[in-house]
């Protein structure tokens, strides 16, 4: 709670330090009173977690500006789907004349260029010129943090750009640049002795997921076996099982945990520190411990030690995912593991209870943080884990075996990998086609906090901790889950809402009404756009696609992957013959072939929900014109809200704007803003009350443009942008709109 609430809530350091020193002050007033002394600790512990969880995550840094940059790169730079490449550097500076900043980690996007193709591999020092920035938080309801995301990683700011790029002669010389170096060897070793089935041996033990292609993660996650593509405590356990086999003859246990403390150390650096990897590394050392100290070793205390160490010096790892489904997974299997065995030998499966119990366990361990995260429960996963892990049990000692040999002798290494790739090659296909089954899965929308709150007791009910009798544990879990489903319905909005997503500089927005959801445009990334429906348990209804832009319809991709049901789609008129984006068309001809129905619409179309209402304005059918740039077709709709009125334009260009121009109270500005849009003549056709725009929200941004701004500022309409505000949430009630922006400011308009 600690950590949550520096780094979540507010960040008062004198605040914090003043807690602690009462904190302590009562601890040592009631040293006799042993009750007592737990709020005396409790305290502590919370303002000591403010205080190291606010320390990092409000980092100082240099003024927002262009600076040269030198720092260490921590993966090989490869070119996205876009052009553009991201990666982390190291040990990074940056600096002018006047001064050197060290940062440590931050996130560096550029786009390379064909004069200059510059792409680092890991472990090379750069030095560029680039625009430092601070990230963006979480802008969307149930969207992307991004910030918290990269401070979860260690990385404290964004580097974009790369002027002048150059690889440094001399490179890092820390204990991560010298990690870097030696996993890049491996990578190279596993690429040269399994050839072009070198991604999954990489992601495996290596924890390098590069070459791994996108429709096996997601087939892997839609089977409910995802965890077996990140090196966590099944790999770690393996390796350090192999290793201390040959040791139990050698040397004492002392001798023992020294050697395994050193190999996990190493092995840690290797994977970054990942959460996991520690995690495991920190459980196999405190289980030694406890052998050496002649005390019989308790999951659950371990699990309890690791958590406690771990947040001391990374606390912002309590809010990344791979962190809480490590954790909880161990903790199931320590809650469930028994009372699972006692159940399987029971029914007369004597010959592998352990592991199955054990698998069953973790399993219902992360049932909350994998409905939480990623809004799913796999129901296929509940079949296919056991035998899905001991599979990969087999495949982890195969490719280490193969990866030493291949190292000795080379040709040898490239014949074993033969059959073995082979073997892998079918175990993913298998897994991708289980993942693919309609019933794979079940959508889990997100819980609030009683609902979390009833499944961590239903959960509590089920494990060894409670000792009511079977029956009673199972009424009591149901009547919970039941009372929380209801009371999650009953706090459902009633109120018609109109949401326009921050997407950058991109269009989304939604329409509730009801349980009935309409889509405006995708963006050019869906993800927020997909969770919030996943999050909400909405589908999309009625999919309104104002032109083929990328940054208006690519973000459909998200939609199909995260298979979010469509009901129908709506294009303006002559939509496909316009000059579009090629992959939006692909993008729409495969809704089409998956039998969702496509509708073309023109001036003087109509829609209707239960309290909702639509009519197009733009464009008009006859007017038409093959091969023109599509913004200037750009389909514009007049809503009506339950009484208001919102006027959505897309990208429509000025020229065109008045022929589209309606009386609306609420404006969707046209392009997000431009300069040759939203004319005077425009807004007086229009008239709004407020105006929404879709922009940045950075400085150094082209759009929203501040002749558009005057322009609005002149008739006083107040206006609000998607990049400093975040999402701008319009509710209807009584024919009334209140505006409630994601992102609150001190100052108002």
């Amino acid at each position: 709670m600690g950590i949550w609430a520096g780094a979540r809530f507010f960040w008062r350091p004198g605040v914090y330090l003043a807690g602690m020193a009462v904190s302590i002050l009562a601890l040592l007033l009631l040293r006799a009173a042993k009750e007592r002394r737990v709020a005396g600790v409790m305290g502590v512990f919370f303002f000591l977690g403010a205080l190291l969880a606010g320390n990092a995550a409000h980092p100082v840094l240099p003024q927002a500006g262009v600076y040269q940059v030198t720092g260490v790169a921590t993966e090989n730079a490869s070119p996205r789907e876009n052009g553009s490449v991201a990666l982390y550097l190291d040990e990074t500076a940056v600096g002018s004349d006047d001064f050197s900043y060290a940062l440590g980690r931050v996130y560096w996007t550029y786009y390379p260029t064909e004069e200059d193709p510059f792409l680092p591999e890991e472990g090379d020092r750069v030095s560029f010129a680039g625009r430092l920035y601070a990230p963006n938080g979480q802008m969307n309801p149930y969207g992307f943090d991004f910030r918290m995301f990269l401070l979860e990683k260690g990385a404290v700011a964004g580097i974009s750009g790369a002027q002048n790029p150059e690889i440094v002669d001399h490179p890092g010389r820390g204990l991560r640049s010298v990690s870097y170096r030696a996993r890049q060897a491996l990578v190279k070793r596993v690429r040269a002795v399994f050839g072009a089935g070198s991604a999954l041996p990489e992601a495996l033990l290596l924890g390098v997921k590069e070459q791994l292609p996108d429709e096996v993660s997601r087939g892997f996650a839609n089977a409910g076996v995802a965890h077996l593509l990140a090196v966590s405590g099944l790999h770690v356990a393996l390796f350090a099982g192999a290793l201390m086999l040959p040791l139990r003859r050698l040397m004492g246990p002392r001798g023992r945990m020294a050697v395994l403390g050193a190999f996990l150390l190493a092995y840690c650096a290797l994977l970054d520190f990942s959460a996991p990897v520690v995690r495991a590394s920190l459980l196999l050392m405190l289980a030694q411990g406890q052998r050496i100290v002649r005390r019989a070793p308790d999951g659950v205390t371990g699990l309890a030690a690791a958590f406690l160490i771990l947040l001391l010096f990374r606390p912002l790892s309590l809010f990344s995912a791979s962190f809480q489904l490590s954790f909880c997974a161990v903790l199931g299997m320590a809650a469930f593991t028994p009372a699972i065995r006692w159940q399987l030998e029971k029914r007369g499966l004597r010959h592998w209870p352990v592991g199955l119990g054990r698998m069953i366990g973790a399993n219902l361990g992360v049932t909350l943080p994998t409905a939480q995260i990623f809004h799913r429960f796999s129901l296929i996963g509940l079949a296919i884990n056991p035998l899905a892990c001991l599979m990969f049990s087999v495949l982890l000692p195969l490719y280490a075996l193969t990866l030493a040999l291949g190292s000795l002798y080379l040709p040898l290494g490239r014949a074993l990998a033969v059959p073995i790739n082979a073997v892998s090659s079918w175990i993913v296909g298998g897994v991708e086609a289980l993942g693919a089954l309609p019933f794979a899965s079940l959508r889990v929308p997100f819980l609030p906090w009683y609902g979390v709150a009833a499944v961590v007791i239903a959960l509590a009910l089920a494990s060894r901790y409670t000792v009511w009798p079977g029956r009673k544990k199972a009424a009591a879990a149901v009547l919970l889950l039941i009372l929380s489903f209801g009371a999650w319905r009953l706090s459902l909005p009633r109120q018609v809402q109109y949401i326009q997503l921050a997407m950058g500089q991109a269009d989304s927005a939604l329409i509730l009404d009801g349980r009935e959801t309409i889509v405006i445009d995708a963006g050019d990334y869906g993800g927020d756009l997909a969770d919030y429906l996943l999050s909400t348990g909405r589908r999309a209804d009625h999919l309104f696609i104002t032109h083929l832009h990328s940054d208006h319809c690519l973000g459909i991709r998200q939609l199909l992957d995260e298979r979010i049901p469509i009901g129908q789609v709506y294009l303006p008129e002559g939509a496909e013959e316009q000059q579009i984006d090629g992959a939006c068309l692909a993008l729409i001809g495969e809704i089409a072939e998956s039998g969702v129905p496509v509708k073309h619409l023109a001036a003087g179309d109509q829609f209707h929900t239960d309290r909702t209402s639509m009519e197009v304005t733009w464009p008009v059918g006859e007017t038409v014109q093959p091969g023109q740039d599509a913004n200037r077709y750009c389909l514009t709709m007049l809503w009506d809200l339950a009484g208001v009125r919102v006027l959505t334009t897309g990208d429509l260009t000025g020229a065109y704007e008045l022929y589209a121009a309606r009386d609306a109270e609420i404006l969707k500005v046209p392009h997000h803003g431009s300069k040759t849009s939203t004319g005077a003549d425009f807004l007086q056709a229009v008239t709004p009350d407020l105006a929404l725009i879709t922009g940045s929200g950075r400085e150094n941004a082209a759009l929203p443009n501040g002749d558009t701004i005057a322009r609005l500022e002149e008739r006083g309409i107040p206006w609000y942008d998607t990049g400093t505000w975040g999402a701008l949430t319009v509710t209807v009630q009584d024919g009334r709109a209140t505006l409630t922006p994601f992102v609150s400011r001190k100052e108002d308009r």
